[in-house]
């Protein structure tokens, strides 16, 4: 009998473990297609986006006038090696948090030649709409090693949202 309460448990629990997985997987959005602004007129500062998404990670290849940047973001922890539009090189990952990506990169430039480095970091929460047609990315931008007030100012300035149409799936 106690043998019997056992295995009982023992399904149980693997029963609970198995619901968990599978209902967290049918959650997880899938991000990888291409996505052209939503803009009436296009500018050099948006980009197209390719994204192919993986369980080990993001990749993102932006395209502006042309020219193609592509950044690998990983998923689930360490960071991986990021390029800005500028060319400057820094760090990067992802996450995903509920329905939302979340990409972070950090980059150490000198604003004036002579001038102290200082970081910038850039986090973009990326969202599709529930016919997975429209994607929506606010991004975030701070200046850790500066004054909060000034990092909040500037990075106001750099800081929106901007909304994606898929044009196609890959």
């Amino acid at each position: 009998m106690r043998r019997n309460a056992t295995s009982i448990a023992g399904s149980c629990v693997l029963s609970i473990l198995l619901f968990s997985v599978c209902s967290f997987s049918g959650e997880v959005p899938n991000f990888t297609g291409k996505y052209a602004p939503q803009a009436k007129k296009q500018s050099a500062t948006d980009p197209v986006l390719e994204v192919v998404q993986s369980l080990n990670g993001v990749e993102v290849t932006r395209t502006y006038d042309g020219k193609r940047l592509t950044n690998r973001y990983p998923l689930g922890g360490g960071d991986g090696d990021y390029m800005s539009s500028d060319g400057i090189p820094g760090k990067c990952k992802a996450q995903i948090k509920g329905k939302q990506l979340i990409l972070e990169s950090v980059v150490t430039m000198r604003p004036q030649a002579q001038g102290p480095a200082m970081r910038k970091h850039e986090r973009e929460r990326w969202a599709l709409s529930a016919d997975s047609k429209t994607l929506t990315v606010q991004t975030d931008v701070d200046f850790p090693d500066v004054r909060a007030d000034v990092s909040a100012l500037v990075g106001a300035s750099v800081s929106g949202k901007q909304k994606y149409s898929r044009v196609a799936s890959q």
